[in-house]
């Protein structure tokens, strides 16, 4: 049976090694009229100003990723608060205060994310970027970023492919593979700051 074309950006599944798992995220802060949709399972990263914005496809155009997204909470223009799955892009709060992102921002977290190509296990180990990861759907709020296959690489990229998902469903070799993977681009395991 086919694997499922699915996509679903990075979803947090478990922590790297022996960890106890809480999938506990940070607080951290979008500007009031920020112009980009942030997706549920869409990764991050920290502007100069300790802001919220999208993490681009492809390390060589993006800053170090702080984390995922998990959610937001503000307080919208007439005053009534706001708990949400994905940040809408333009949107203004009351008082242009910065709304509140909740960002899955440990550097050991794992993740599932589908791959748009055909992985298999000798992806495992293996370093790659992320594709469309300003991409969603703003019904349910959730990011269609995938792991770009045709990006696997053993030189420094975005993410670390750790596993594939033990599923009946999900065939590796396959096109549309889920995968496990963690951030190897991460902000908070590079010396430099931003």
């Amino acid at each position: 049976m086919a694997n499922v074309d699915s996509p679903r950006g990075l979803v947090p599944v478990k922590m790297l090694g022996n960890k106890y798992e809480t999938a506990g995220f940070s607080t951290y802060k979008v500007a009031s009229g920020y112009a980009s949709n942030i997706f549920n399972g869409t990764a991050v990263q920290l502007k100069a100003d300790g802001t919220i914005e999208i993490a681009v496809d492809a390390k060589s155009n993006s800053a170090k990723i702080v984390g995922v997204c998990g959610g937001v909470n503000y307080t919208d223009s007439t005053g009534k608060p706001i708990w949400k799955n994905y940040w809408p892009a333009g949107t203004v709060t009351q008082g242009t205060v910065a709304a509140e992102i909740k960002v899955y921002d440990d550097p050991d977290q794992l993740f599932i994310v589908q791959a748009d190509g055909a992985a298999d296990q000798t992806s495992v180990g293996a370093n790659a970027p992320m594709v469309g990861n300003a991409n969603g759907n703003t019904t349910n709020g959730i990011s269609s970023m995938e792991l770009d296959f045709s990006g696997l690489t053993a030189a420094d990229e975005q993410l670390r492919v750790t596993g594939i998902v033990q599923a009946p469903n999900n065939t590796a070799g396959e096109t549309n593979v889920d995968l496990i993977v963690r951030i190897n681009d991460h902000a908070y395991t590079n010396l430099a700051g931003i």
